[in-house]
């Protein structure tokens, strides 16, 4: 199973932190990522997780940049990338929000990992929300966590039912490569609630499995 896709990242100027969107607001109908499936390079794009080891040198992941790792769901039981991505959109983002996108079967196939550009291009994310007329230290906040976080999203709703296993697989094993990659420790795997005041991702979510399977 290739739990997860990723490609040769351009390297990134600081001046991008610039250009990252601003935090979503609470209650938009924000998306994760769009389907990558190349490295870039006319070939097959490589594995990344426990089975994969070590990303090469050549990939130029700023494992400086990414100090912590956020956890989400869609909200949506169903939802093909290509969905998200116009569901971002429209909210007044860029686009895919998300650095990684897990798929559950019903539109985007079961634990299948995709990469968007935020991650293939080593930018900031905007999948950290804030509350309605947020104040200076709120929006601060969640702008450092976009600015240095990696945003995993699970299609679907862990308010409605479970995930699936092949997604909290998939997801165990890609949080911790990216654990390996970018030395993230536990303590900073954190899901969006955990930064936010909302169930995301949900009551339904698993998250003493996945303490006791990540990294220290």
């Amino acid at each position: 199973m290739v739990w997860a896709v990723f490609v040769t990242a351009m390297t990134g100027l600081a001046g991008l932190l610039l250009l990252s969107d601003p935090p979503p607001q609470a209650g938009a109908d924000i998306p994760a990522t769009r389907p990558f499936l190349s490295n870039g390079n006319g070939s097959t794009s490589e594995n990344f997780g426990d089975n994969a080891g070590s990303m090469h040198a050549e990939s130029r992941i700023e494992s400086d940049r990414w100090e912590s790792i956020v956890i989400h769901h869609s909200g949506r039981m169903t939802g093909t990338v290509r969905e998200l991505d116009g569901r971002a959109k429209r909210a007044g983002l860029n686009g895919l929000g998300h650095h990684f996108v897990i798929g559950n079967g019903s539109g985007l196939s079961d634990g299948v990992v995709e990469s968007g550009y935020r991650w293939q291009d080593q930018i900031p994310g905007a999948h950290v929300a804030i509350s309605p007329g947020a104040g200076d230290a709120e929006w601060k906040r969640a702008n450092e966590l976009n600015r240095t976080s990696v945003g995993i999203c699970l299609i679907g709703n862990g308010n409605r039912q479970p995930f699936t296993e092949a997604q909290i697989r998939a997801l165990i094993d890609l949080v911790r490569g990216l654990q390996r990659e970018c030395d993230i420790p536990a303590s900073r795997v954190l899901l969006h609630s955990d930064v936010f005041a909302a169930d995301d991702p949900g009551r339904y979510f698993p998250t003493d499995r996945l303490e006791s399977h990540i990294l220290p």
